[in-house]
């Protein structure tokens, strides 16, 4: 997607984001977080499709567990620009540690009226990360006063909850989407900033590239010349 302000696709998006203060387990009476609309994210995929939480309310929980294969069902790939292609499979099972982003469209479930627990104070920060083909930035939620270094150095859990989600692709970068909530896998977190993005800024650093490339440039058109003119180093 080439906007920012562009939604995402619209094919049967339908889903209940993981629900904020909720227990990991719902009670017998309640039930899990039943079926989820999913996107994964990973090097050179992007697929979309379901999977059913079981006995889990939020889709965190769920993913931050599961070992072995994640089984999508209804599972779709998609293309680069986020559209549904023909590639369509009844079932896909989907290794966890290939997948750098987990996305869900729509935004948080409202908390459940019986829902008890603590409350504890919670300050939102912008967090953005490098993987090896996207740049990421959402928001993150730390305790109290935690410092944002700490959490992302922390092991657990593998998956890191976000909100307000942008994906970006490093190789082409007019093609991004967006997510009210996903998850970002610690181990293909590359590079940290807390920030922001600003486009167009990092004046000194921007002259200082384009200075290293121009000279560079100018080696190779020397290099191009003398070998052009029939010279060798043993002439």
């Amino acid at each position: 997607m080439a906007d920012w302000g562009d939604t995402p696709p619209t094919f049967d998006r339908q889903s209940e984001a993981w629900g904020a203060g909720a227990g990991a387990w719902a009670e017998d009476d309640e039930g899990g977080g039943g079926e989820q609309y999913l996107e994964l994210i990973g090097t050179q995929m992007w697929v979309a499709g379901t999977v059913d939480l079981g006995r889990f309310r939020r889709v965190s929980d769920f993913v931050n567990i599961v070992q072995g294969y994640l089984l999508i069902r209804d599972a779709v790939v998609l293309s680069k620009e986020g559209e549904p292609t023909r590639l369509a499979m009844p079932e896909l099972r989907v290794l966890p540690d290939d997948v750098a982003v987990v996305g869900q469209p729509e935004a948080d479930q409202p908390q459940r009226s019986g829902d008890e627990g603590t409350v504890i104070a919670r300050t939102r920060q912008r967090l953005v990360v490098f993987t090896r083909s996207h740049l990421i930035d959402g928001d993150v939620y730390l305790h109290g006063d935690g410092s944002i270094m700490a959490f992302v150095d922390a092991t657990d859990p593998k998956f890191i909850p976000m909100t307000d989600v942008r994906v970006r692709w490093l190789s082409d970068q007019s093609l991004a989407t967006r997510y009210a909530f996903a998850l970002v896998q610690r181990s293909q977190i590359l590079g940290v900033a807390t920030e922001g993005i600003k486009l167009g800024s990092g004046g000194a650093t921007t002259s200082r590239a384009a200075a290293a490339r121009a000279q560079s440039d100018s080696a190779r058109d020397d290099e191009a010349e003398a070998s052009g003119s029939g010279f060798t180093d043993r002439e």
